[in-house]
């Protein structure tokens, strides 16, 4: 895997992977469209690693999803590293969405955007550029 593909799958690991491919298709496709938006960084391991974008990345236990060695993580780690190759390779399956958050939340920033749908347990955004 190349490193843009590991940096995806690690978060669809720590961000999605209890909702489904569907999810984390959608958490993928945000992540992808970041890249191509400028109030965004230009790679997919600068997005994912932008600072508190993504809770995983600040929430005090590791990031790397090979330390999580259960039966299930194998399984979980195995399927994200699959849905983050496939929408890298073919694209978002919604170009516009570039927000998100888990239901039971609001933040701050809910209102500014407009609501593209919801997969799962996040609810997806996207702006009007």
């Amino acid at each position: 895997m190349n490193t843009a593909a590991v940096c995806l799958a690690t978060a669809l690991f720590f961000e999605a992977r209890s909702e489904g491919v569907d999810g984390m298709e959608a958490v993928a496709s945000v992540i992808v469209n970041r890249v191509e938006h400028s109030s965004y960084p230009d790679t997919v391991c600068g997005v994912v690693n932008q600072h508190k974008q993504f809770s995983y990345t600040h929430d005090g236990l590791s990031d790397d999803p090979l330390v999580y060695d259960t039966y299930h993580d194998a399984l979980a780690w195995e399927l994200v590293k699959e849905v983050a190759t496939e929408v890298l390779d073919s694209g978002p399956i919604n170009p516009h969405i570039v927000m998100y958050h888990a239901t039971y939340v609001t933040p701050y920033w809910a209102s500014s955007y407009e609501v593209s749908g919801m997969v799962g347990s996040h609810i997806f955004y996207q702006t009007a550029d």
